[in-house]
């Protein structure tokens, strides 16, 4: 039987634990000072220590959109995220804008994308960006007049930042919209 022990490790909120593994299992978790004795011993240096974060799926489509389409990861402010909007737009004047990734978090401008920012860029086109959580989008006008009842749904806001059923809602629109030879692209990147 082999074990390990991992010193000085914060689990949730409380430092300076330690956890004993016995043959790949959790078999004690205490105070670093009362831990048994084991073969390998790690040293934490006070890192948050968390089950492993196991997820067995991906959505192909999704997935190779992201990476083939509009990028907003870089993107330092609201003013560069609608600056790659409209340069990514720009010379494709027809079909859905798909981007992703933007994060309002860090702009100095202290505020997201709206469909405002969008409608001015992108003008008549249906235009879908996920924030960088992917758990939430805004969207242009456009799409927003391609869901009927989309305002009565839980997410909806008027700035065109949606989430929730809203925001799933919009998605499929906009995924449905993408035609099959770009759908079949998408799934080969993610490949």
């Amino acid at each position: 039987m082999s074990s390990l022990l991992v010193r000085d490790v914060t689990v949730g909120d409380r430092p300076g634990r330690a956890v004993h593994v016995a043959d790949g299992r959790i078999g004690w978790l205490g105070d670093a000072a009362e831990a048994p004795p084991a073969d390998r011993t790690l040293d934490g240096g006070g890192a948050l220590l968390t089950p492993a974060f196991v997820d067995a799926h991906v959505h192909a489509t999704a997935t190779g959109l992201s990476l083939t389409g509009l990028a907003l990861h870089g993107a330092g402010s609201l003013r560069a995220a609608v600056a790659q909007v409209a340069d990514h737009a720009g010379p494709a004047p027809t079909g859905t804008v798909l981007g992703t990734g933007w994060d309002e978090t860090g702009w100095p401008e202290g505020r997201g994308l709206t469909r405002h920012d969008l409608d001015a860029v992108v003008g008549e086109r249906p235009a879908y960006l996920a924030r960088v959580d992917v758990h939430s989008a805004t969207v242009s006008t456009a799409l927003l007049d391609r869901v009927p009842g989309i305002t009565d749904l839980p997410g909806y806001s008027p700035d065109g930042r949606l989430r929730l059923d809203a925001h799933h809602a919009v998605r499929q629109a906009a995924y449905g919209s993408v035609p099959p030879g770009q759908r079949r692209a998408a799934q080969q990147a993610t490949l």
